[in-house]
């Protein structure tokens, strides 16, 4: 927020008239209330929210776009503190949330735009799960439940995407810099949201150490390049992005009695591409990132035996098909790891199947939609449904669902966080 306030003051400084300045202020208030119906049944969240979404147009060149998000939760007020998943601290890391998401100068060229400040920068073609969109870590409070928009950690940053004439295509081509290197922000331990720890022997307890996170500063800053175009009809990219992979590896150590968990951050080389083409009513797209020296969990339980580096191979295949209000969006999900052996904390070969169906309503003010993820490795699955009904331009109220299934993998760990939730939302 002191970045934000700095860049606003900047804006105001700005060296043009003062009386050439057109700012607007659009934004939402929400209310997002969660109940689990399943393990512990109570109130996940109660959520009052506030967005900010100021805007200037500086000169005839420059402008000022930024985003604040805001909420308290009531029912960390509301709920009884225990010893287990409500505990002070849980609930004080729940309870208020007050962050920039975006505030930065855009500069409009005649042939290229630049970008300085908080930005969220957005790759890729996937839906719901991310694969060249890596470049902005998430806040998990919630898992992947929360829209990207909001989840997305705003990043400071510089970015220049020059546009150019090759051979009568246009051509984009986009290079950015982060001195701001940030982790994704996990859900704290011994929460609800919170990821499963490693098995232990029995006798043993757990204890986790704080790690090194990335930070701002300049052996810590992350790059990246990435090149688009529409060549017959085909929507391309090209990306590479050095950076930090934004969730850690869990480097083990053992004594008799005693598991000792520490974050390991590290960097890692992504290069791919994504494509994308419409044939009718069909839509085709998908995208390959190769992640060089990713850090993965091994099963051994000493420093050198947990974690370890290796190339991983992720890609994905998906559809939209869009006719008479119908949209149904089946995608496939593979991850592969080429230099795979016996001590890997992880199959060689994993993945997810999705598919999203929606359609629309009352001339197209009730909108149904279910979306459904099965792991195909480990046999766990998520399913979504959800309704809204827009009762104006600025009034939407929906009503949902999180379900979940499986004994273990990345969904069946919240078997027992099934929950219902409403939001209502306002927009001005």
């Amino acid at each position: 927020m002191k970045q934000f306030a700095m860049l606003i003051c900047a804006a105001l400084l700005f060296p043009s008239a003062a009386d050439a300045f057109e700012w607007t202020m659009h934004g939402a208030l929400k209310n997002e209330t969660a109940y689990f119906i399943s393990g512990d049944k109570r109130l996940d969240k109660m959520q009052n929210r506030l967005e900010l979404k100021p805007e200037a147009i500086l000169s005839d060149r420059w402008e000022f776009r930024g985003r604040v998000l805001g909420w308290y939760d009531a029912a960390m007020q509301i709920e009884h503190t225990n010893n287990t998943d409500l505990t002070v601290g849980i609930k004080k890391h729940y309870r208020s949330y007050l962050r920039s998401k975006e505030a930065y100068l855009l500069y409009g060229g005649d042939d290229f735009d630049f970008r300085i400040g908080q930005q969220q920068i957005i790759w890729g073609k996937t839906d719901g799960l991310r694969m060249l969109d890596i470049v902005n870590p998430l806040d998990m409070r919630e898992f992947i439940l929360d829209d990207f928009l909001d989840s997305r950690i705003g990043l400071w940053s510089a970015r220049l995407n020059w546009y150019a004439n090759i051979g009568g295509s246009e051509h984009e081509f986009e290079f950015i810099v982060i001195p701001d290197a940030r982790s994704a922000d996990l859900a704290p331990n011994g929460s609800r949201w919170a990821f499963a720890l490693p098995p232990v022997p029995a006798g043993t307890r757990i204890a986790i150490q704080t790690g090194n996170k990335p930070g701002w500063k300049a052996a810590d800053t992350e790059a990246g390049i990435a090149w688009r175009a529409n060549i017959s009809g085909w929507d391309l990219s090209l990306n590479w992005f050095y950076g930090w992979k934004d969730t850690p590896s869990m480097q083990k150590s053992i004594i008799p009695g005693l598991l000792t968990l520490t974050p390991v951050y590290q960097r890692m080389n992504t290069v791919g591409g994504s494509f994308s083409n419409a044939f009718g009513a069909t839509v085709l797209r998908g995208e390959l990132a190769v992640n060089i020296g990713e850090s993965i969990n091994r099963l051994g339980f000493t420093p050198a035996t947990s974690v370890g580096k290796d190339t991983t191979l992720n890609a994905s295949l998906g559809m939209d098909y869009n006719k008479n209000n119908w949209r149904i969006s089946p995608q496939f999900f593979i991850r592969y790891l080429p230099g795979w052996d016996n001590t890997v904390a992880e199959d060689q070969a994993s993945g997810f199947f999705s598919l999203m169906v929606s359609t629309d309503y009352m001339n197209e003010k009730l909108k149904p939609e279910i979306i459904g993820l099965y792991d195909w490795a480990d046999g766990s699955w998520m399913l979504r449904p959800k309704a809204s009904y827009e009762f104006s331009d600025q009034i939407i109220a929906r009503l949902g669902m999180d379900i979940f299934g499986g004994s273990n993998g990345l969904f069946g760990q919240f078997d027992s966080n099934d929950r219902v939730y409403s939001e209502l939302e306002y927009t001005f």
